[in-house]
């Protein structure tokens, strides 16, 4: 556990005694003088998480020191790049040489490439003019900018799993604890099981270009290769949250977070989303001592909306310009945003996808076959000049235990 994660559980425990005292109508002089050192403690703690987030960054920035193994795998990707993978796809092979290698180092498939192989090379280019050779160099090459994702934020776990189906299961009734008086028999428990089964699903993302724009765009099909990757990165979380449609026969359908039956839903009306009480109040009634103890193990995604409307709108009665989002977060209820949850807060929009952290781990998986293959294909089109690039996606999102997971919808 992060030194940052150690230190919000003391806060919590001060926050829980603070408002266990708070309760109380006539305090004793122990209790308060315990009021008063637990709030300076907990104002301490403040100051110390947020030098513990910024030591843990600055370490997660420093480079380690590889060992004889990393360095001969950094040596590899030094000199590997997509060009032999791509000749093996058009011959039906595997790679060989220091591509083979580098496979192996990283433990990836023969028949599969590293991912990272798409990221951006250098600019410079030599390219022939009508009359003299010169070197051309362009500026950096602008890709498309893509919505962050939210799904590990939320709590959803994501999974490299074998080939075949994946089974999740799950303990959804069991024994309760009773008494008995001597000689009295301990009833035997009604116990239920379920098992959620993914199954690869088939998505992708497509690019087609002529070799007149190759020869004419310095660096196209690399930055074709980065758009690809990227726009799968993004699509695959989007569907985690608002699911994607497969097609008529539903077997490639996804299943999203703001769709699937079953999950705690909390509603706030037209009248109350603009109200602070009203909305810390749905949020806080998610913590229920089970799937989260306090403030702390909700993990909450909220759609741009959700957000803007939060932290743009004054809580009642506040002179100093209190906005309900810094309401929440002096409560203790932070959140974070994911464009394209939602596309507003009328009736029916869904507000925010919490995630309640206790136990969370595996309760939804985002199960992922393999790695991403990437099918060059200069035959199909070559009649045209054209050239194909499919990168090709097996993968599904179950939920298991759905009762980690919550929503938050605006109503009339």
């Amino acid at each position: 556990m992060k030194q940052s994660d150690k230190l919000r559980l003391k806060q919590g425990e001060h926050r829980k005694a603070l408002a266990d005292l708070a309760a109380k109508d006539d305090l004793t002089a122990e209790e308060s003088a315990e009021v008063e050192r637990r709030t300076g403690e907990f104002k301490q703690l403040e100051g110390q998480i947020e030098a513990a987030i910024i030591a843990e960054a600055e370490e997660r920035e420093q480079i380690k020191e590889p060992d004889a193994e990393q360095r001969e795998a950094d040596k590899l990707r030094g000199s590997v790049t997509i060009v032999p993978y791509a000749l093996a796809a058009m011959e039906n092979r595997s790679v060989d040489g220091e591509a083979a290698e580098l496979n192996a180092a990283l433990g990836i498939p023969a028949g599969r490439f590293p991912l990272e192989l798409l990221a951006p090379g250098p600019a410079p280019e030599t390219r022939a003019t009508t009359t003299v050779n010169a070197e051309q160099t362009t500026a950096t090459w602008l890709d498309r900018i893509f919505a962050e994702t939210a799904a590990a934020r939320a709590g959803v776990t994501m999974m490299s799993v074998p080939p075949g189906t994946k089974a999740h299961p799950v303990t959804t009734a069991g024994a309760g604890f009773a008494m008995a008086e001597k000689g009295a028999a301990i009833g035997d428990a009604a116990w239920t099981v379920g098992v959620v089964d993914a199954t690869p699903k088939r998505g992708g993302v497509r690019a087609v270009f002529s070799t007149e724009d190759a020869e004419r765009l310095p660096g196209l099909e690399p930055a074709l290769r980065r758009d690809l990757q990227m726009a799968l990165t993004e699509g695959v979380d989007r569907a985690i949250f608002i699911g994607a449609d497969g097609g008529s026969a539903d077997t490639a359908d996804i299943t999203g977070l703001t769709q699937v039956t079953g999950l705690t839903e909390k509603t706030l009306t037209q009248a109350n989303k603009v109200k602070g009480p009203e909305t810390l109040q749905a949020l806080l009634s998610l913590v229920d001592g089970v799937y989260a103890l306090d403030e702390g193990d909700l993990n909450i995604v909220a759609s741009v909306p959700a957000a803007t409307l939060w932290n743009g709108s004054i809580v009642d009665g506040s002179t100093e310009g209190l906005t309900i989002g810094r309401f929440l977060r002096e409560a203790g209820i932070t959140f974070s945003r994911r464009a394209e949850l939602s596309d507003g807060t009328g009736n029916g929009k869904f507000g925010a996808v919490i995630g309640r952290r206790r136990g969370i781990a595996g309760a939804a998986c985002a199960c992922v076959w393999e790695s991403g293959r990437l099918i060059y294909d200069p035959y199909s089109g070559a009649a045209k000049g054209e050239i194909a690039l499919t990168l090709a996606y097996h993968w599904d999102f179950v939920i298991a235990r759905k009762a980690s997971f919550a929503r938050l919808k605006f109503v009339t």
